[in-house]
């Protein structure tokens, strides 16, 4: 009888020490780190944190455990190498052309290339496993049942519970910092960006929000509703950023379009239920933000009203570019800035932004559109096939232009070759997963299609806002909806597999 209970113990330990139920712990304390990192920063007054180091512990158990376990060595060994090798060639080229107005060195250049690699380590690892079939029959069997599918979407239905408590616990207790320090505007609670708390809770809501259908227990639905709801309030009335309001129209709108579409394939009727819960959420919506206001719509009118502050010196008019980019216009006008400070491919670039801006009449608050504008010239203006293929280098520009917009900045500040490794297997599944959706729209699921829209608007996200990949919580949910992708397209393909062989 011992001998029976120490088995039974040995056999539920073993289960619950499982690498998916780690991975899933993860993901349920990514908003833990992400307040113990700005709070240590914020109390001690330093730009270092120990969750940075705490962080990548489990990712590099898991990977160590896939290179040693399975028969990987040589694949895993040569992305290392490749990895490895263009981070030197960047280095390298950055290094060479680095001026005076550079905003970092090489320290922090390389900050972002380890970040980036993290992140393509970190979908390695997920797709592994969460999605890959043929590893071992337990965790295959486990993974078609879809109980490991299920701990991974209920470890993001926990994690964004803990983001939107901690953020109502700070606003309640008035210690929450503003998303816009400058202007006092946008409550962020005790998170570093609100820009990027507001993506975070938007890709988890394209996870959470599926999980209230008949499928689930009746617990998980109620819990669902209560944080999408509070959730929505924050990000439409106290957030302050556009991301924030528009886009919990876009997820509650994509979810009620997929499933009035999807009820119309399958049963040839609108779902009215679905109708009404939309109509309620916009409704408690329009009430918060008719009662308390929207920090966004207050940011905007100040904006609007700051962009004729701006003053040009050199047209007489209120500026199209900012102050400190007037000044740089004077100064290559006038011959009297140094090539040293910024070679003349820089010079040349700023001037035609200049020139641009004016004629089209841009906001001089719209600085991603002057990013956009002076890295589109600039990639052209430069020679070198060494900078084509691995970048000029996201911190060697003066500091109003580091581009914030992450998908065109892979191109141009990473180049090809660091677009094709960081990027393009995110560009690459969403692709392949709408040409899914169209090939085989009968048989696609709501919740396919609700990870297909998030890893989509995760990538639009990132290229009108920016900051979505770098940030190492967000980067881990936009990894989950890749994930449960690849996840959807197998089942599909295994279900085909078991009608073909019935045949």
């Amino acid at each position: 009888m011992t001998t029976e209970l120490q088995n039974k113990q040995k056999f539920n330990i073993k289960n619950i020490l499982t690498m998916e139920n780690l991975l899933c712990f993860f993901i349920v304390i990514c908003p833990l780190l992400d307040a113990f990192s700005f709070l240590f920063r914020r109390y001690f007054n330093t730009s270092i944190s120990i969750s940075t180091f705490i962080r990548p512990i489990i990712p590099l158990i898991a990977i160590i455990y896939i290179f040693f376990k399975y028969k990987l060595k040589p694949q895993l060994l040569l992305a290392a190498l490749v990895y490895g090798v263009y981070a030197i060639c960047h280095l390298y080229v950055f290094y060479k052309i680095k001026p005076g107005c550079s905003y970092g060195n090489e320290i922090r250049e390389l900050q972002y290339l380890i970040n980036y690699t993290y992140m393509a380590m970190n979908l390695f690892i997920y797709y592994y496993f969460f999605a890959r079939r043929n590893r071992d029959k337990e965790a295959e069997n486990e993974l078609r049942k879809g109980k490991i599918i299920s701990k991974l979407k209920k470890s993001v239905l926990i994690a964004l519970t803990i983001y939107i408590a901690l953020m109502y616990l700070a606003i309640i207790t008035g210690t929450s910092s503003f998303t816009y320090e400058e202007d006092q505007m946008g409550l962020k609670g005790w998170f570093e960006s609100g820009n990027s708390i507001g993506t975070i809770m938007l890709l988890c809501l394209f996870i959470v929000i599926p999980m209230m259908s008949k499928k689930n227990s009746t617990g998980i639905r109620i819990w669902s509703l209560m944080v999408i709801m509070l959730t929505g309030v924050y990000l439409a009335t106290l957030l302050g950023t556009r991301t924030g309001l528009l886009g919990i129209i876009i997820v509650i709108c994509a979810y009620v379009v997929i499933n009035i579409v999807h009820s119309i394939i399958y049963s040839k009727n609108i779902n009215k239920k679905l109708v009404v819960f939309g109509s309620i959420i916009f409704v408690i919506i329009l009430i918060a933000v008719t009662i308390f206001g929207s920090k966004t719509i207050e940011r905007r009118k100040l904006l609007k009203d700051r962009q004729n502050l701006i003053y040009d010196q050199i047209t007489g008019t209120p500026a199209h570019v900012t102050g400190d980019l007037v000044n740089i216009v004077e100064q290559i006008k006038n011959g009297t800035l140094s090539k040293d400070y910024m070679p003349e491919e820089m010079q040349k670039t700023i001037l035609e932004l200049y020139d641009e801006a004016n004629q089209k009449e841009i906001s001089s608050t719209d600085m991603r559109t002057i990013q956009l504008i002076y890295h589109s010239h600039l990639i052209k203006n430069e020679k070198g096939i060494s900078i084509a293929l691995f970048g000029n280098g996201y911190m060697s520009h003066f500091y109003e232009l580091i581009f914030e917009m992450e998908v065109p900045a892979f191109l141009y500040n990473f180049g090809i070759v660091g677009f094709f490794l960081y990027c393009m297997p995110f560009i690459f599944i969403a692709i392949y997963g709408a040409y899914v959706l169209y090939k085989k729209v009968k048989n696609i699921s709501v919740e396919y299609a609700m990870y297909l829209m998030g890893l989509i608007f995760a990538i639009i996200i990132s290229f009108v806002s920016g900051y979505t990949f770098f940030n190492s919580s967000s980067m881990m949910i936009i990894i989950v909806l890749t994930t449960l992708v690849i996840n959807e397209i197998k089942d599909m393909e295994d279900a085909e597999m078991k009608i073909y062989e019935r045949k």
